[in-house]
């Protein structure tokens, strides 16, 4: 009988730490794709506004004849608007992202459930009565 108890125990204490070794793994590819992310979004930003401070230089110098400082006030309306659409995007896309960890959340319920049974489940969201 204590010898089945302790196999439990330790059968469950593997499970867990198995699971907790799942999330460290989850947790840092979640980390390395952040930084992927950030690094690559700052490239792209730095060379974006070089091409952007060498192509509004042109379009000034060009249009400055028949507009003056109209050309320069289209351009910062242009960018404005398009800085705003790319923020909406990437809200957008933060918002549909699944939550972190969610992956670890579902397979712990699911050994729960194996351990416990699908009556604990029920408990737990009646208040544990």
């Amino acid at each position: 009988m204590i010898e089945a108890l302790r196999s439990a125990g330790a059968s469950a204490l593997a499970l867990l730490l198995t699971r907790a070794e799942f999330a460290s793994v989850e947790l840092s590819l979640a980390r390395a794709q952040i930084l992927r992310w950030l690094l690559s979004a700052l490239v792209a930003c730095v060379l974006a506004m070089l091409g952007l401070i060498a192509l509004s230089a042109m379009i000034v110098a060009a249009l400055w004849e028949h507009l003056g400082w109209y050309s320069v006030a289209l351009l910062a309306v242009l960018y404005c608007a398009s800085a705003a659409l790319l923020v909406a995007r990437l809200l957008r896309e933060a918002a549909t992202l699944p939550p972190l960890l969610a992956e670890t959340f579902a397979e712990l319920a699911k050994d729960r459930e194996a351990i416990f049974g699908a009556s604990s489940t029920v408990q737990d969201e009646s208040g544990g009565q």
